[in-house]
């Protein structure tokens, strides 16, 4: 049995990302009806390129307006069925090292709530959601080694510190 090979849709590709040495926001791949949505809904100019055109936003605007058009073009193109990788630094929608900062807020809310916290049952659903084995948002050695493609649990930022969770005196309240 002769084994065929599978059609690839290569030209529904398209690339945004900012190029380091110029510093201009690139489309490469796509279509002609690509091209027409990166000119339409994202500002792209068509230029020649060394392997065939490509499209780029112009010279000097400034970094939120090159993110809010690169952002405006991969949802439309998005939309019309095309593979888009967005550089994440372009993404209107996430802030510069959201992750992180989304991450320190969330920790903050919980030392938060720990602190405030009156019962024993409080107390453990911080304590929950901090370090359950499958939801808790500090990585278990297990879960981490087996995620793919990230570093070694080693190279990683550590949990946060153990003392989330003041300790209390007899009667219940915080100490110092």
């Amino acid at each position: 049995m002769k084994q065929t090979e599978p059609d690839f849709w290569v030209l529904e590709y398209v690339t945004i990302a900012k190029d380091p040495r110029t510093d201009l926001v690139v489309a490469i791949g796509g279509t002609e009806k690509a091209a027409d949505l990166l000119q339409r809904t994202g500002g792209f100019l068509s230029a020649p390129g060394p392997r065939g055109d490509y499209h780029r936003l112009p010279h000097g605007l400034p970094v939120e307006q090159q993110r809010l058009k690169a952002t405006a073009a991969s949802h439309a193109l998005l939309a019309a069925g095309h593979s888009i990788p967005l550089d994440p630094t372009l993404n209107m929608l996430v802030a510069p090292d959201g992750e992180r900062e989304a991450a320190l807020r969330y920790l903050a809310g919980l030392a938060e709530r720990a602190a405030a916290a009156t019962t024993g049952s409080e107390v453990a659903e911080v304590l929950t959601e901090v370090a359950a084995p499958s939801t808790g948002c500090c990585p278990s050695p297990e879960r981490s080694s087996s995620t793919p493609g990230s570093p070694p649990a080693a190279s990683r930022e550590p949990c946060p510190p153990r003392n989330l969770i003041p300790s209390r005196d007899s009667e219940g309240s915080p100490t110092p």
